[in-house]
């Protein structure tokens, strides 16, 4: 009895790791993955009731997975992560389902091997990242057969009621579904005979629930318009391609597992195994028969023939499991590094897929309050619905969009580069720098009276304008960035001093120089140089001693000669002839 225990508790630390590695497999890379636009059209339409939800569903698609995901968003978060994670969640499932079918059929070793098959698989692993229903469908699949077997192994009705509700959640998923159900009654047929008869408890049942849907596509049923004019190669180029779909990069490597697995089971005799001779037909004949009638079905592709892999896991679980030790182990950590081997997403993914996604991101890091974006008529970066999306996902409480930009200090030009219209571009730069089309805090500006226009100062927190309330600790830096214009030409080479003092006047801190100029690229630091129409935007770094005591300090500004350190006039400077610009607060021990 301790010893069965110990094996049991074995087992499910075995599967534990099993099932974290995959999830780790698919973890690491969610947000590699830019969403397409079927994906984007998934979650788009999630964002309303369920009764909008089924009315938006697409003609093609019955409605529980976008219902599920509408589920799942609004319990989390709309971000594509977050998305991806929901069907990584049910591909888990389904391998845990998986090693239920695996471990009926065989053993634990086998079981072990198919869920680290179904993993390794490519399309498999593009699959149960997708924002599409095909992941409920991976996560279903595995549950119908496990069912099925547990049916009819010992058939009950208790046991014919819930594999007829996961009939009906796979139909009522997609309508691709229809060849998991044939390949069911396939497997059924030649493992139990004639108790396939039996299939009439939970197919009615599955029947009656999916009639209201199976109404709704009725009318969409003739497909043999669009499909009679699909052009697929010769037969074996065909299947050729359909298996390279489904493994991916490393196809060579899964022919030579997939083989030897066969071989495998040839050498062990397990090929006169009901179980074995269905899952040779599952993985070897149906995709000759999807072929022949792919002119009314349209299914000879692994995205519809998703159903397929499961056999090849299963299959090559088994097999694998056969050989002498250790080469199982071995073939164990081979598929486990296959799990994680890059998807040939030029292949996979057949329509562009914008960089909206990617944009938004990055505009989310750098956009402030206050801050307005212009789009130029010429843009064609991303669909509507994209922008909708995108806009929820990073701006919740929207974007400010403008259809003039005079008036506003920052900003964002939406463009297509090179179909920019350069009149509206020119109006955009106007009074500011092109980089980030950022214009200065102050437009007038205070004038100085040797004709320097002072146009404020940014406090930068990571090269981001810092809007809040300004603090810091004893020993930290304080970056400014000064705006500057000029009437016209000074005369003389001007200095700028910019000042931490007490509230006592002590200095604390001080940066004192000619303009360190870091915009326009070609600036001069001599403001006899400067001319009038532009912006120069200087960059200064002021360090607070150690220790400095707990206190509010002020910040100033002065410009003068640097000959005699006669500090200019202009509104707002105080008797120093010091201009202040903030306050800050040093918090210290």
């Amino acid at each position: 009895m301790s010893f069965h225990n110990h094996s049991r508790q074995a087992t499910i630390l075995l599967v534990t790791w099993i099932l974290l590695l995959i999830f780790a497999s698919r973890a690491v890379r969610l947000d590699e993955m830019q969403m397409h636009q079927d994906e984007i059209w998934s979650v788009w339409q999630t964002f309303g009731t369920p009764a909008q939800i089924v009315r938006w569903t697409p003609y093609d698609w019955p409605p529980l997975y976008y219902l599920t995901l509408g589920v799942w968003r609004g319990l989390t978060n709309p971000h594509p992560v977050i998305l991806r994670y929901s069907s990584a969640l049910m591909f888990l499932f389904g391998t845990a389902c998986l090693y239920r079918v695996a471990r009926r059929l065989a053993d634990v070793p086998a079981a072990a091997l198919a869920c680290l098959g179904y993993a390794a698989l490519g399309y498999t692993t593009l699959l149960s990242m997708e924002v599409r229903g095909y992941a409920l469908l991976l996560g279903l699949m595995p549950l119908a057969f496990w069912l099925t077997l547990r049916y009819f192994d010992r058939p009950h009705w208790q046991r014919a009621i819930p594999l007829g509700f996961t009939l009906v959640a796979l139909f009522y998923t997609s309508v691709s579904s229809i060849g998991a159900f044939f390949i069911l009654g396939v497997y059924t047929l030649i493992v139990y005979g004639r108790s396939v008869w039996r299939w009439w408890l939970p197919g009615l049942l599955a029947a009656l629930l999916a009639l209201p849907e199976i109404v709704n596509k009725v009318q969409y049923v003739d497909r043999t318009a669009a499909t009679s004019q699909l052009v697929l190669p010769p037969l074996p180029q065909a299947v050729y391609n359909l298996f390279v779909d489904g493994s991916g990069n490393p196809f060579p490597v899964w022919a030579l597992l997939l083989v030897t697995a066969i071989v495998a089971l040839v050498i062990t005799r397990r090929l006169k195994h009901p179980p074995v001779v269905a899952l040779l037909l599952w993985v070897l004949a149906v995709p000759v028969l999807l072929y022949v009638v792919n002119p009314v079905l349209g299914f000879f592709s692994p995205r519809y023939a998703w159903w397929i892999m499961i056999g090849i896991a299963l299959l090559a679980g088994i097999g694998l499991a056969r050989l002498p030790r250790p080469l199982p182990l071995i073939t164990g950590g081979i598929l486990a590094v296959l799990a994680f081997v890059p998807l040939p997403l030029d292949r996979y993914i057949s329509f562009n897929v914008s960089e909206l996604g990617r944009n938004f991101t990055w505009l989310q890091e750098h956009l402030l309050p206050g801050d307005v974006l212009f789009a130029d008529p010429s843009n064609s970066c991303g669909r509507p619905e994209e922008w909708d999306y995108y806009t929820r996902v990073f701006f919740p409480n929207g974007l400010a969009f403008v259809d003039d930009p005079a008036g506003y200090r920052r900003v964002w030009y939406v463009l297509f580069d090179g179909l920019q219209n350069p009149r509206l571009q020119d109006k955009v730069a106007e009074g500011r720098f092109m980089e980030r089309f950022v214009g200065p805090p102050d437009a007038n500006g205070v004038r100085f009276e040797n004709g320097m226009r002072f146009h404020g100062v940014d406090i930068l927190d990571n090269d981001h304008p810092w809007t809040g309330p300004l603090v810091r600790r004893e020993g930290e830096s304080v970056r400014l960035r000064l705006w500057w214009s000029v009437d016209a030409p000074p005369e003389l080479d001007y200095s700028v001093g910019v000042y931490i003092l007490r509230w006592d006047g002590v200095l604390i801190a001080s940066s004192d120089s000619a303009p360190v100029t870091v915009l326009p690229a070609d600036a001069p630091p001599e403001t006899s140089r400067w001319q009038p129409g532009r912006l120069y935007v200087e960059e200064r770094e002021l360090t607070l001693p150690f220790p400095t005591p707990r206190a509010t300090y002020t910040m100033k500004l002065a410009v003068y000669f640097w000959q005699d350190g006669k500090r200019l006039r202009a509104p707002g400077v105080d008797d120093e002839g010091l201009l202040p610009l903030h306050r800050l607060a040093v918090m210290s021990y």
